[in-house]
């Protein structure tokens, strides 16, 4: 479940091309792999391929070819006029078309465009073409960067990306790979996986989404594992982590109530609650323990600061005061914008000897990171250069949400769907993450961000899970995706 830069993949192939015993021998067992895979996707009728120059267009050609030796009619189009020769001599060979202009009756495309060096603007008819139809890219989708996500303006976007070996950032960070592939390759008893082992890569998981089977050696993109909850023999209400919770106000009492919700789903241990809709919590979720201040609330594993807490003077007192423990710290919403106002706040969380994490979406992202004096770049590489500026971890929340670490190491989650695009789940995510905190680091608080991505991964989930119906899929909203955050731990343990 790791995802290695364009460099890493080019320097991992070349001791593999170097012992190939025929030319094309690894690209024809990337073909074969998108051959396999574009049986699954349309087991009948005609099939495009769209090629580019270079190897990405080659393994679509000799894909072709052993569609075509199947007995399916396959055309070509030749996007910049060349191809690859001895894969485009193979797919005529097998009866495959090359064709100028191509039809409309096509049940599969195949995206061989560009590769994981290609990026930027298609052109235009490239485009069209792909619009409403049934799209497999191979290794990312032509116009998406593979080592950042960024869309180029023809990007293309794919039902199902296959690639090879290891996984590419791009496969987490842009939801126009669609359902994400991989396949193994190699040569001589020698394959690319083996050979990207033996580099550092970035974990990358995919929380969400409809599964089904493909061929053997084949694998889709999966959550983060999650740790089973169940507490054990010796446990009771204060060693599965107790978290304390600031959140809400007069103007956003829903932000408390939706904070506590998340933590309570989220473990068996002791949630508290501090401020000032102590009584409305209570009355929400009973199990929770409730005082109106922060100096009442008894000891904690973790402290989540921020949703609807506000922004003025005594937020700035009571941040400064959770920040003083020495115990994990999360801080969300309105507390980013506490932080970010103040640039003592910042100084204290830069020498802070505990973790604290930042929860930002990427609106709060820019605002942070204009008063951090980070310079803008893009999500993947921008988390964690802020990271690395606060000294704390960033969770940049989106539908790729980046878990940027200050040490420069980094986690990319798909949530596999948008449906926590809604108000109030960035509250129900701080819960759960702040829950999970005070049980991981219970024991060695430095150990309290090593469940952030899994976290993410159940967040994901519920959301998938809250919008699903008897009908179909439908809108949902942060309470509702609160309530599925058991089922969806007990998905991802299962």
């Amino acid at each position: 479940m790791l995802a290695y830069t364009s460099d890493q993949i080019r320097a991992a192939e070349q001791p593999l091309l170097h012992a190939q015993q025929h030319p094309d021998e690894l690209m024809q067992q990337a073909a074969h792999a998108v051959f396999q895979v574009a049986g699954v996707m349309a087991p009948h009728g005609r099939v495009l391929l769209l090629v580019g120059k270079g190897g990405n267009g080659g393994d679509a050609l000799y894909a072709g070819a052993e569609l075509a030796m199947t007995g399916r009619a396959v055309d070509a189009r030749l996007v910049f006029g060349e191809a690859q020769g001895r894969a485009r001599e193979a797919f005529e060979n097998a009866g495959g078309t090359v064709i100028d202009q191509p039809g409309d009756e096509y049940s599969l495309l195949i995206d061989g465009v560009l590769g994981i060096g290609g990026a930027g603007d298609l052109p235009e008819e490239v485009r069209r073409a792909t619009e409403g139809a049934n799209v497999l890219a191979v290794d990312v989708p032509s116009g998406i960067s593979a080592d950042t996500g960024v869309r180029g303006k023809n990007h293309l976007s794919a039902n199902v990306t296959v690639t090879f070996g290891g996984w590419r950032l791009a496969h987490g960070l842009a939801p126009e790979c669609g359902t994400q592939l991989l396949a193994d390759i190699g040569v001589t008893g020698r394959s690319l996986r083996d050979e990207l082992s033996k580099v550092a890569g970035t974990p990358i998981y995919r929380a969400s989404g409809p599964e089904r089977e493909w061929p053997e050696g084949i694998t889709q993109l999966r959550p983060a594992r999650v740790r089973n909850p169940e507490p054990g023999f010796y446990d009771d209400k204060y060693t599965g982590g107790v978290v304390g919770i600031r959140a809400g106000s007069g103007t956003y009492p829903g932000a408390a109530i939706l904070s506590t919700a998340g933590a309570v789903a989220a473990t068996p241990g002791m949630v508290r609650y501090a401020g000032p809709q102590a009584l409305e919590v209570v009355r929400a979720h009973p199990e929770v323990v409730a005082t109106e201040t922060l100096e009442d609330a008894g000891r904690v594993q973790a402290w989540v600061f921020g949703p609807g807490a506000g922004t003025d003077e005594a937020a700035r007192r009571e941040l400064e005061w959770v920040l003083s423990q020495e115990v994990p710290v999360l801080i969300d919403a309105d507390g980013l914008t506490v932080l970010e106002k103040h640039q003592c706040l910042r100084e204290i969380t830069l020498k802070r000897g505990v973790p604290t994490v930042v929860t930002p979406h990427d609106g709060e992202f820019q605002r942070l990171s204009d008063a951090a004096g980070v310079g803008d770049t893009d999500r993947f590489h921008g988390a964690i250069e802020l990271a690395e500026t606060l000294g704390c971890t960033v969770v940049r929340k989106g539908r790729a949400t980046i878990v940027a670490h200050p040490d420069g190491s980094a986690e990319v989650i798909d949530a596999g769907n948008s449906w926590a695009a809604t108000p109030g789940s960035g509250d129900v995510l701080a819960g759960i993450i702040g829950a999970r905190m005070a049980r991981d680091g219970a024991q060695d608080p430095q150990r309290a961000t090593e469940g952030i991505a899994a976290s993410a991964s159940i967040h994901g989930q519920a959301a998938y899970l809250a919008a699903r119906s008897e009908w179909g899929d439908a809108q949902t909203s942060a309470s509702e995706i609160a309530r599925h955050v058991r089922a969806a731990t007990a998905r991802l343990v299962r």
